[in-house]
């Protein structure tokens, strides 16, 4: 793996505990809006629309897809979750997968995580949200690889590396790529591959809001894994985020897991670390 020097300077130390809680209700917006545009986007003009429900409740977002499981997710913004679990319950109710309810703050004690533990759900993985916000002096790309936006004649390509690169089972990607094609129409949505002597390495993407941007969807080809691909994706987004105008990147990931530390190889800060929970799907009759 390539060894980079951080190219984002770290969030200010003064201050920098104060601010941590506001980056991280930052990132986890970003996100959570991420997740429902392109959610509605597939249940819109996708495959299989008929499987996707969307709701608000309160504070909360509620995603569900019965094809997908990792879209069934909860987004907690405020306070208001330990009074509507019953109401998330409903909204879940007959899904195979179940859900996951995520915050941008601790969630391990105090009303949340005593009515979940009430209520039968259990505690589930640990998530990192990350910032930077300074995005000076600007970031140059790492490596041997040729890093740029797919071509239109490369666009399925680009999707079937992004499954390939998160270990989507082949058989599945066909009605994946009928719906993730869709995100190609999504203005300040941009796409960047990874390639090495012409072959796909990794993918890449970020999405912009305003003078913000989300380090999305970022997966590396089994075969390239560990030689500084996901660094260099990671730099070039940076980098694009920086020319578009943002003073701010954001992220999330696992927690502990390679993810997060690469983003912290090149200057992102881990701003809070959370617990999901997880409501288990109904048993199988």
């Amino acid at each position: 793996m390539l060894s980079l020097r951080p190219p984002l300077a770290p969030l200010a130390n003064a201050g920098q505990a104060e601010r941590a809680p506001f980056l991280a209700e930052i990132s986890f917006s970003l996100v959570a809006a991420y997740d429902r545009l392109r959610l509605s986007l597939y249940r819109d003009k996708g495959a299989v629309g008929h499987l996707i429900s969307l709701a608000s409740i309160g504070s909360l977002t509620l995603l569900r897809f019965e094809d997908v499981g990792y879209f069934n997710r909860v987004y907690a913004h405020g306070d208001d979750a330990a009074h509507r679990l019953a109401s998330v319950e409903s909204f879940f109710k007959g899904s195979p997968h179940g859900c996951r309810l995520v915050t941008p703050h601790s969630s391990a004690s105090g009303s949340l995580a005593r009515a979940c533990t009430s209520r039968g759900w259990l505690p589930d993985e640990e998530y990192a949200w990350l910032a930077a916000t300074n995005l000076s002096p600007r970031p140059s790309v790492p490596g041997d690889f040729e890093i740029r936006p797919p071509r239109l004649d490369e666009r399925e390509l680009f999707l079937d590396s992004y499954l390939a690169g998160f270990g989507a089972d082949p058989s599945r990607r066909p009605t994946a790529i009928e719906n993730m094609r869709h995100l190609f129409s999504v203005p300040d949505l941009h796409f960047l591959f990874a390639l090495q002597d012409g072959r796909p390495a990794g993918v890449g993407m970020m999405h912009r809001t305003g003078r913000s941007a989300l380090l999305c969807a970022g997966a590396t080809l089994p075969s390239y894994g560990r030689q500084g691909c996901h660094e260099a994706l990671l730099t070039a987004r940076i980098r694009l985020a920086r020319d578009l105008g943002c003073t701010g990147v954001y992220s999330w990931a696992s927690a502990g897991g390679q993810s997060q530390a690469n983003m912290e190889s090149v200057g992102l800060r881990t701003v809070s670390t959370t617990r999901a929970w997880r409501f288990p799907p109904d048993p199988v009759a």
